[in-house]
């Protein structure tokens, strides 16, 4: 009887996380938010950004994550941003559908190309991760968290056993 109840909730604690994390898309993969030869249009073709899926920027160096609307996108302007980063490692929730468009805080860099704008849609019903083309290289926040949930399921299971054995 033990190894149902356990199970069960096992499952509860695996599907609670499934349901609540969207994908990380590390912008740029491995290469990172950088200006030098790296083509972010291109990068976000075989992507599908959902309501709650998150982008990581990743960089070095005095460089920004600019999040501004289509006109100043167009002209690489920073003025009367939407939100501006500037850690080297900047989680951006995609929190609503629509366009989002991302500039460096470099107008000379941004003019070079590095800049990103993607369409973000509401996800069509709960489902679980996608699969890993959708995904950068490296781990992901999601990752992390999926492994300690299925950790912690692991431990309840074995106490559960243990008192009802």
């Amino acid at each position: 009887m033990a190894l149902p109840k356990s199970s069960m909730i096992f499952f509860l604690v695996m599907a609670m996380f499934g349901v609540c994390y969207g994908a990380v898309y590390k912008v740029g993969d491995s290469e990172g938010w950088r200006y030098k030869g790296f083509d972010y249009q291109a990068w976000r073709l075989n992507k599908h950004f959902t309501v709650g899926d998150s982008l990581l920027f990743v960089y070095k160096g005095k460089d920004s994550v600019v999040q501004v609307d289509r006109k100043h996108y167009e002209y690489c302007n920073t003025t009367d941003p939407i939100k501006e980063t500037n850690s080297g490692n900047d989680t951006i929730v995609l929190d609503k559908p629509g366009h989002y468009f991302f500039i460096t805080g470099y107008k000379r860099h941004c003019d070079k190309g590095q800049r990103l704008d993607i369409r973000v849609e509401l996800p069509t019903s709960p489902s679980p991760a996608p699969s890993p083309s959708h995904k950068s290289d490296a781990p992901s926040i999601q990752s992390s968290a999926a492994i300690s949930a299925l950790l912690m399921a692991m431990v309840v299971m074995i106490i559960l056993s243990s008192i009802t054995a």
